[in-house]
């Protein structure tokens, strides 16, 4: 049988975590977890069979050739740990501020192994996972999650008396037309197009244009009733991370919890 083959050293560092994990018992699942949702790469969704099937091997995370995956640590719960999840961040292109020309971003999102879209092509991390818990994943039925815009962040709403710029990046880089420029000329997300690759957050450019909406703010607006703000501050506490304009999130649900 050709299959995955496991290191005699991620074999052992996957058994021991995951009889750390089972020595918990039921009650420790939710006494060790944390309220932060991960996105898992494809075939991951069923939150559930990941975390009983992945032994924390790290072949996925390695097998990715679009480096967008990384490990959990312990900041993300016990029960989480070593596990996998999807960051579009570590790979986000550096630009001048001011400047809107979209650039190609060659990693840094999920581009599901297909980078021509002809379907059905391999995952790599779903063909690097020895216990299953990445399961099959077709990305024209399915989804890892769905973009959002987030108004507070996106350089195209205003926002602390700055002036919309006109930016439509996420648009331009969208591989799936699920992006679009509505009759405001703001982006909009047309959901039933999105799959959740990614793209559009790695290559968004308001972390730089917004980095004074930090925390603070978003606690101090958000506790003055301004809805917007309470969202911002719900995918923060979720996810450990600002938002930026445009957000990856594992349902539309998550970004208003």
């Amino acid at each position: 049988m050709n299959g995955p083959v496991i290191s005699r050293r991620s074999l052992i560092a996957g058994g021991v975590a995951a009889a750390a994990l089972l020595g918990l018992g039921g009650a420790g699942r939710y006494a060790w977890a944390t309220e932060r949702r991960f996105l898992r790469p494809p075939g991951g969704q069923d939150e559930d069979r990941l975390l009983s099937a992945c032994i924390r091997c790290d072949r996925c995370r390695q097998a990715c050739p679009m480096r967008a995956i990384e490990s959990t640590g312990v900041e993300d719960g016990l029960l989480n740990v070593r596990t996998p999840r999807l960051n579009f961040r570590n790979h986000a292109l550096e630009r001048t501020l001011g400047t809107t020309e979209y650039h190609e971003a060659d990693v840094g999102y999920c581009n599901f192994c297909d980078p021509e879209h002809v379907g059905g092509q391999t995952k790599r991390c779903i063909a690097n996972c020895p216990t299953g818990a990445l399961q099959a994943f077709d990305e024209r039925r399915e989804r890892i999650g769905e973009a959002v815009i987030d108004p507070v962040y996106c350089i195209n709403f205003p926002q602390l008396g700055q002036t919309p710029t006109g930016c439509r990046l996420c648009v331009d880089a969208c591989p799936y037309e699920a992006v679009v420029m509505n009759d405001e000329q703001r982006p909009e997300v047309l959901a039933e197009k999105c799959n959740g690759c990614g793209k559009c957050e790695a290559v968004c450019p308001s972390a730089s244009y917004r980095q004074l909406v930090g925390v603070a703010t978003l606690q101090e607006r958000a506790e003055a009733g301004e809805a917007s703000y309470a969202s911002s501050l719900a995918y923060y506490r979720q996810t450990g991370a600002l938002p930026r304009g445009i957000n990856i999130v594992r349902r539309a649900a998550d970004a208003e919890a």
